[in-house]
This record gives C-alpha cells, sequence and structure tokens, in this order.
C-alpha cells in the first residue's frame, strides 16, 4: 500500500462554503456530501458545516442513516428518493427529505402513511437527460404531490448537465425550462437566480472550480480543502 495521507481541511471547507453563499446572497445552499463527501469524509464535513448550512444534502438512505448515527440533526435531502419502498419508514423515522424522480417513488409514497408529512423535492429533468419527469409530467405531478396528506414543503429540483463551461447557452435553456414550469405552478424550485426558499445545490466539498460553480471570477478565491502527504 503506498503511504498516502489526504489531510482535510475544514477551515478551507467552511470557507469554501461562504464563498459560494457570497454568490446568491438573498437565498440558501444545501451543501452536498454525498459519495462520503466525495471522500473527504461525510461525517466530519457535516459536522464542519452543520452550523453554516441550512440543509445536507446526500445520494442514498445509506448515507443519510450514517449522518443520523453519527448525531447530525440537521436536514438531509435525499438526491435520488428511496431505491424501494420499504426505505419510506426510515425517512419518516429519521425525519428526512427526498427527491421524487420516478412514477414508482411517486406510488411508493402515495401507498405510505407516515407519522408526519414528508418534504419533498419533485425533480425535473430539464435536459441533462439522467434523472427526473419530463416537465410536461412534473406538472401532472407536482398537481398530485401538492394535495397529498403524505407530503409537505414540496419544491422542484433539477440537475444541470454542465455549471462551470465557458459556453453558458445549455445550462441557460435548463434554467429556462426550470423556470417556466415553476411560474406556471407558482412554484418554489432549485434555481440559481431567483430569492426562492431553496434555490441552490452546490458540491461544496470538492475543492475545485466546478465545486463553486457560480462564476469564473470567484474561482481564484477558493481554497483546497485537502492536501497529500
Amino acid at each position: 500500500m503506498r503511504p498516502l495521507v489526504a489531510k482535510i481541511d475544514l477551515d478551507a471547507l467552511r470557507h469554501n462554503y461562504r464563498l459560494a453563499c457570497e454568490c446568491a446572497p438573498h437565498s440558501q445552499s444545501v451543501a452536498v456530501i454525498k459519495a462520503d463527501a466525495y471522500g473527504h469524509g461525510a461525517v466530519e464535513c457535516a459536522r464542519a458545516l452543520e452550523g453554516l448550512a441550512p440543509a445536507l444534502a446526500v445520494a442514498c438512505i445509506e448515507e443519510a442513516l450514517t449522518l443520523r448515527h453519527a448525531g447530525i440533526q440537521a436536514p438531509i435531502v435525499l438526491l435520488e428518493g428511496i431505491f424501494e419502498a420499504s426505505e419510506l419508514a426510515l425517512v419518516d423515522e429519521h425525519r428526512l427529505w427526498m427527491a421524487v424522480h420516478t412514477d414508482w417513488q411517486l406510488e411508493a409514497l402515495l401507498a405510505f402513511t407516515p407519522r408526519q408529512p414528508i418534504p419533498v423535492w419533485l425533480k425535473v429533468d430539464s435536459g441533462m437527460h439522467r434523472l427526473g419527469f419530463s416537465p410536461q409530467r412534473a406538472e401532472q405531478v407536482w398537481q398530485v404531490l401538492s394535495q397529498a396528506p403524505q407530503v409537505t414543503a414540496l419544491h422542484l429540483m433539477s440537475h444541470f448537465a454542465s455549471a462551470d463551461a465557458e459556453d453558458a447557452g445549455y445550462l441557460q435553456q435548463q434554467m429556462t425550462t426550470l423556470q417556466a414550469l415553476a411560474e406556471r405552478l407558482n412554484a418554489p424550485c432549485v434555481w440559481p437566480t431567483r430569492p426562492l426558499p431553496w434555490p441552490i445545490l452546490l458540491p461544496m466539498v470538492a475543492g475545485t472550480a466546478q465545486a463553486s460553480c457560480c462564476m469564473a471570477a470567484i474561482h481564484w478565491r477558493c481554497q483546497t480543502p485537502y492536501r497529500a502527504s
């Protein structure tokens, strides 16, 4: 085994989070720490950011439970929602928020009786073509979820295919698609320019230009949160 150690600078991590927040001063930024915080240590990063970020985000229930078992009490969003219906009991027990991006997730949620309504982010495929409902189908699903007793704090969300390309044309197309849908539904959404409750998802621990995903002018101010030795 190679004698390589990565030392994580949590002060740099907090600095980068605050810097990203400066780009959207009227919004709130969720700290995405999926995949063990991109190899930086999810629990340690969550503890460092819990007092700063209004919510954390992970990919799946296992990652969320790791944080809860470590004592993290901040809201946690499951960016890919549930992978099987039985996970809804854990979502309810541990007060998690969840994305809904497929019909089977929708059906499972509507068949479930939580102890308290679950905050839901409805994922729209605005152009990345990986996960999410088409804008047309999302309108139908929104109407169903907005009337469901299982659901509270319903928001739209989407995933941009490119956040740091010099040509922002495709990004603008996706933003326009999402904005138009949000306006038709009068819905709060993950939207990077409007002062809505949850408008930005940022992978805050990567320490790269992509992690800032705001504007090229601020990349030089980011601090690398790790160093190898």
